[in-house]
């Protein structure tokens, strides 16, 4: 009897060993650890984007402690159909509406000058969409608006992949589309959706679609003094000397040099 009971003790034993441990606590434990990290994780990316467009550069500058904001400048021209057109005009207002001021703008030196008056304006909102907008003008993948049109048709300022440079153009006749540039690097997408950076070099165009941009006029040129710097840029990609050559530069408003011919006296 005493044996029945102590092989039934075992079994017992064995069947305890073998039956699978529950892990309804353990399935709790990890579900909660879980969802504290996605609840980490969602706090940091709301956190992060709120931030984008209002704690990254270029900050406006706090008018309460007078404290300044940034200055950037950034190169910008436009060629269109093989000209480069003037430099925009002037502008310190938005053109649809002459009570914003517009802290993207330009004083018609061919540079984009960036120091927003409002938040609004700075961090990620800093774009080139934003000054195009400012003054009246607008530009996507595939058309552009600009201030002006090519010295054979001034007029014609609209322009869409497809259309035809006009006569008396380098590229007359042949069919164009929108292009843009970074620092003489062509790029891909809207220049509008550009966040432009100080001492930039920006360039947007319609040319046919196997021609390059080229070099903008001013990109190694300073943006006038208004308070921020106003060194030269100086872009490898943009240089014009060609290897081996002697360049001078000419300084706007100087009087060039003559040469004048005498004849040796005896």
């Amino acid at each position: 009897m005493a044996n029945s009971r102590s092989k039934y003790t075992r079994a017992r034993i064995r069947a305890r060993g073998r039956r699978r441990p529950r892990r309804g606590g353990a399935s709790w434990f990890y579900a909660a650890i879980a969802l504290i990290v996605v609840a980490f994780v969602t706090i940091g990316v709301i956190t992060i984007s709120g931030r984008s467009s209002a704690d990254t550069p270029p900050q406006p500058g706090n008018p309460s402690t007078g404290e300044a904001g940034d200055h950037w400048h950034a190169a910008f021209a436009a060629n269109v159909c093989g000209e480069w057109l003037g430099n925009p005009q002037v502008f310190e207002t938005a053109a649809d509406n002459p009570n914003v001021r517009a802290g993207i703008h330009t004083h018609g030196d061919g540079f984009i000058h960036i120091h927003p008056f409002t938040k609004s304006e700075g961090g990620d909102n800093a774009t080139v969409g934003r000054f195009l907008s400012y003054g009246g003008w607008s530009a996507s993948e595939d058309s552009v608006s600009l201030w002006a049109g090519p010295a054979a048709d001034p007029e014609q300022t609209d322009w869409s992949n497809g259309d035809k440079c006009p006569p008396g153009t380098p590229y007359a006749g042949q069919k164009g589309v929108v292009k843009w540039s970074l620092d003489c690097i062509e790029q891909g997408g809207s220049v509008s959706d550009y966040k432009a950076q100080d001492r930039d070099v920006i360039a947007i165009g319609f040319v046919p679609k196997s021609e390059d941009l080229g070099v903008p006029p001013n990109a190694n040129a300073a943006p006038d003094n208004d308070g921020g710097d106003t060194t030269p840029i100086s872009k490898k990609a943009c240089t014009t000397t060609v290897p081996g050559e002697e360049t001078t530069t000419t300084v706007a408003g100087a009087v060039p040099e003559t040469t004048v011919e005498t004849t040796p006296t005896s």
